[in-house]
């Protein structure tokens, strides 16, 4: 069977075996490998598919290999099936199913870790897991892992409606002990680590602030600071102003910052893509490769306007196979109608994003419409002007602290999704006022015509005399920030009793003298599970099948693989629908 190149274009690193990962990474030379394995703690951030997943990954990986050296134990824990932990109903403060779900993730992986880096401790570790489990436990590894792994499943599963439940199906009292108290789950770490005679234990924590809920985030973060030991190195992947660290957590403080940067006027960067792409491609085919390349400014464009994103460059690419655009020479003017293709799914994914985060969807209409409607034509005529003068061009505008503030989420939406980049360096903007300086996306700027190639980027300033700014006092952010400033309702915690209001000093219910608390929208696992089959990256053919026998994504998400199968779809399509299920899921 012939080959596809999908298959060398795989856009998720969950995607890719190790094999694989090793084979196509490609180093930046920044010192973030041998700082994701310092005894640091750090939070990774970037932009959606900047490859955070693939930098941990690389970096266990790297870890993994030099153990022997250094017995430094690489545990990367990826927490994409979290949002089921919202079915939960926990009806008091004893139990918190969320952290038991964590810390229970976090210990399952570093147990497959040490069995697979320290064979020969495997006793020793028995012996270990023997009092938190129970002596009359047989004692072997892969029965204590396995009755750990069954746990979480019911955390993950189960139809649980309170605490009674849950403690009936946890394995031992000691087991919760150890899942219920951070403290406690710390010092077994120690323990183990004293007792295989590790340097240290470094977590990668992948996938944390996306697919945790608002308050979920807050708890996660109180309990990475709590970890912090210089044994215990916590790295977590996080997203540039939509992660919700809590009151208890300090950025720069608690853990540093590791940022995954991008520049398109940076030459060194330009070429990191560049040789992310060259990698795979050739392997597929090397007359792609020459094609992408007889016209340097087709494979420049391709870079530039990744953004960052490899992924996002991918899909270029997929796409003009999709068009037969390899069957002849590539135009500079196919390539751009070929990015606005596919620019434009990424808008239909702010709908998505919408459901995702329930919290900031009114913030996510009025950025696109922002940018749509005001921020880009201004953009394209106040360039038009500039060369009518004879003056350097933007690819972007300011933005005054006053009117960021007022307006902070929803210009956090836009460059978590990689749509603009922030700047958040203070710059004087005119009239004793200072501003940031937010860049459009490449792909924007070149298929919207505000600017008529990449030649012209070497023409573009980001001097405020060359740039657009707007204030606090500016109609459009006036009129955005009014609608976006809507009162808070908050509520009783009794569900019997009916009392709200919108005034943020009540602590207790004046009818029923219940905890008064900020009303939580619908779960956001729910509204994804009631979604339809169409949702899913699935072709139409497979869904018009599915549909046959799953009513929604929810049916589909809780049955096993075999209940799946169905003529025309067996192993590898089944594994193939599993897969984009929880990913829809987990976003």
């Amino acid at each position: 069977m012939k080959e596809s190149l999908g298959d060398y274009l795989l856009d998720r690193t969950e995607s890719l075996t190790e094999e694989l990962i090793t084979k196509y990474f490609i180093t930046r030379n920044d010192d973030k490998i041998t700082r994701l394995l310092d005894s640091e703690q750090y939070l990774l951030e970037g932009s959606r598919g900047v490859g955070k997943t693939m930098l941990m990954k690389a970096a266990m990986l790297q870890s993994t290999k030099e153990f022997g050296k250094n017995s430094i134990l690489p545990v990367w824990v990826s927490f994409e099936e979290s949002i089921r932990i919202e079915r939960i109903t926990v009806v008091d403060n004893s139990i918190d199913p969320f952290l038991q779900w964590t810390m229970g993730k976090i210990l399952s992986e570093t147990l497959k870790k040490l069995q697979e880096l320290k064979p020969d401790c495997i006793p020793k570790l028995n012996k270990r897991l023997e009092v938190i489990f129970g002596s009359s436990i047989e004692t072997d590894i892969d029965k204590y892992s396995s009755l750990l792994n069954d746990y979480i499943k019911v955390l993950e599963k189960a139809d649980i409606e309170t605490n009674q439940d849950l403690k009936n199906k946890i394995p031992s009292t000691e087991l919760t002990n150890i899942l219920d108290n951070p403290q406690n789950f710390k010092e077994f770490l120690k323990n183990l680590i004293n007792d295989f005679n590790l340097s240290r234990i470094v977590f990668l924590f992948d996938e944390a602030a996306h697919v945790f809920s608002h308050s979920q985030q807050e708890k996660f973060f109180t309990f990475f600071k709590s970890l912090r030991d210089p044994k215990i190195a916590c790295k977590a992947a996080v997203y540039p102003g939509i992660t919700n660290y809590g009151k208890y957590f300090e950025r720069g403080q608690d853990a540093k910052e590791l940022k995954v940067s991008w520049n398109m006027h940076s030459a060194e960067d330009i070429k990191y893509v560049k040789n992310i792409l060259q990698r795979r491609i050739q392997e597929f085919d090397k007359g792609y490769w020459n094609k992408l390349t007889i016209n340097k400014d087709i494979i420049d464009t391709i870079c530039i306007c990744s953004n960052g994103n490899p992924r996002f460059a991918f899909h270029i690419i997929d796409e003009i196979e999709n068009t037969k655009g390899f069957q002849s020479n590539i135009s500079v003017q196919f390539l751009i109608n070929t990015i606005r293709t596919v620019f434009n799914i990424k808008w239909k994914e702010f709908e998505t994003l919408k459901q995702r985060l329930i919290k900031y969807s009114q913030h996510i209409s009025e950025a696109e419409d922002m940018m749509k409607e005001i921020i880009i034509p201004n953009l394209r005529v106040w360039n038009n002007k500039q060369i009518e003068k004879k003056r350097k061009l933007s690819v972007g505008f300011f933005v005054s602290t006053t009117a960021y503030d007022e307006l902070e989420k929803m210009f956090s939406i836009l460059d978590y999704s990689n749509i603009v980049k922030i700047d958040h360096s203070k710059k004087s903007i005119g009239h004793h006022k200072y501003g940031y300086y937010v860049t459009l996306n490449p792909s924007l700027v070149f298929t919207d015509l505000v600017l008529k190639s990449i030649s012209e980027l070497k023409n573009t300033s980001v001097a405020i005399e060359n740039n657009q700014a707007y204030y606090d006092t500016t109609l459009f952010i006036k009129e955005i920030s009014e609608r976006l400033n809507e009162s808070t309702e908050f509520g009783c915690t009794d569900s019997k009793c009916d009392f709200r209001t919108i005034d943020e000093n009540f602590k207790f219910c004046p009818k029923c003298g219940s905890q008064i608390q900020q009303d939580e929208p619908e779960s956001l696992y729910k509204i994804l599970r009631s979604h339809g089959l169409s949702n899913l990256s699935l072709s139409s053919k497979i869904i018009n099948r599915l549909s046959d026998k799953f009513a929604d994504i929810g049916h589909l998400y809780d049955v096993e693989e075999n209940e799946v199968r169905m003529k025309y779809i067996q192993d590898v399509r089944v594994k193939k629908i599993k897969s984009s299920v929880i990913e829809y899921m987990a976003g």
